[in-house]
């Protein structure tokens, strides 16, 4: 199944579906550098699509699909874009938290797929991540990113 078929079949998310980096906004856009924007299977603004039905949900931002050059599937790329802030950390915690019940409920069709989940600072990265913070990070799979997240072309691990 393709990023787009899954999403075009995800609860909420019918006509989310965009091409390229589309469904980010425009001053989220330059956070994201594909190697090969040709390889780019569409984006989902998740937080805009899910605003209706969960309003009160620290909803996480996009889902942008890929196709590596060393893989036969797409791999969908969980982006949220923002501030690197001690005081957001928690907020950020949330949001993961959110997508993951959320992946094992109405997204669990795109659950199935190859993924990484990214926070991307929106500015400086102003996080002391002291040992319990990035342990965190670690436990949840997040990785952190200052400014841009960088898709490869080959998916290596």
């Amino acid at each position: 199944m393709t990023f787009r078929k899954a999403v075009e079949g995800t609860p909420h998310l019918e006509g989310a579906w965009r091409a390229g980096l589309g469904a980010l906004r425009t001053r989220d856009r330059g956070h994201i550098e594909p190697s090969d924007p040709r390889r780019l299977q569409g984006s989902v603004d998740i937080d805009g699509a899910l605003r209706n039905p969960q309003p009160n949900a620290n909803r996480w931002d996009f889902a942008i699909g890929y196709r590596h050059t060393d893989r036969e599937k797409d791999c969908i790329y969980w982006v949220e874009i923002h501030t690197a802030e001690d005081k957001e950390f928690k907020v950020v915690l949330r949001k993961m938290e959110w997508l993951r019940t959320w992946l094992t409920g109405d997204g669990k069709i795109l659950n199935q797929f190859e993924r990484d989940f990214v926070w991307v600072s929106s500015g400086a990265n102003l996080l002391t991540l002291g040992a319990p913070q990035l342990k965190q990070l670690a436990q949840l799979g997040l990785q952190q990113k200052t400014r841009r997240l960088r898709i490869p072309s080959q998916r290596t691990h």
